[in-house]
């Protein structure tokens, strides 16, 4: 019977060893870089954009004083250069300053829409007769974990084709240059 036991008990070890996933990426070098696992053991460096915010009042708040204004982040071109291949889950290591702060309280992941020749992500949206929403449009919910000395592990589960986003806010410093830098990455 101990014999039994102690065989059942050396079974369920090796298989919880082999169902945990142990990473052993390399922490991105720099606060706010971002790396698209590959692997358990590798990933790429996702790329960084220049965005900019466009504001525009529809056709109806001209004529008649009564309609919506929006505000949207805008990107040239309809792909990033960096790619992921769709299914189950898609995971990152970001880097931060530190990783004391509750990741979702400065880290957005969003999905663009394409609109003609660029990819845009609604900020914002007022109008005269009903509410206004901010930033909270269309996000992209993930859980998170420490991972290393100052970088968080995020995992994004079933996410469908087309084109993301990520905004990296720095919880400790107000860093305006860096406002408007957008990691992209596409799903296929």
């Amino acid at each position: 019977m101990k014999k039994l036991f102690l065989s059942l008990i050396v079974a369920l070890t090796s298989v919880t060893g082999l169902m945990a996933q142990s990473i052993t990426v390399t922490e991105p070098e720099f606060a706010e870089e971002t790396l698209l696992l590959t692997s358990d053991s590798q990933g790429v460096k996702l790329s960084r954009e220049s965005a900019t915010v466009k504001t525009k009042a529809g056709a109806s708040l001209y004529l008649t004083g009564i309609g919506k204004v929006k505000s949207r982040l805008t990107l040239k071109g309809i792909k990033s250069t960096s790619k992921a291949v769709g299914g189950s889950t898609t995971r990152l290591i970001i880097k931060a300053e530190d990783n004391k702060t509750d990741p979702n309280s400065f880290i957005s992941v969003f999905k663009f829409e394409i609109k003609g020749k660029e990819r845009r992500y609604q900020l914002a949206e007022a109008g005269t007769l009903s509410k206004t929403e901010s930033n909270n449009l269309s996000s992209v919910e993930y859980k998170a974990k420490k991972y290393g000395e100052s970088s968080y592990y995020i995992v994004l589960e079933d996410l469908t084709a087309g084109e993301y986003g990520i905004v990296i806010g720095d919880p400790n410093h107000e860093n305006t240059k860096n406002g408007m830098k957008v990691t992209t990455f596409t799903v296929e």
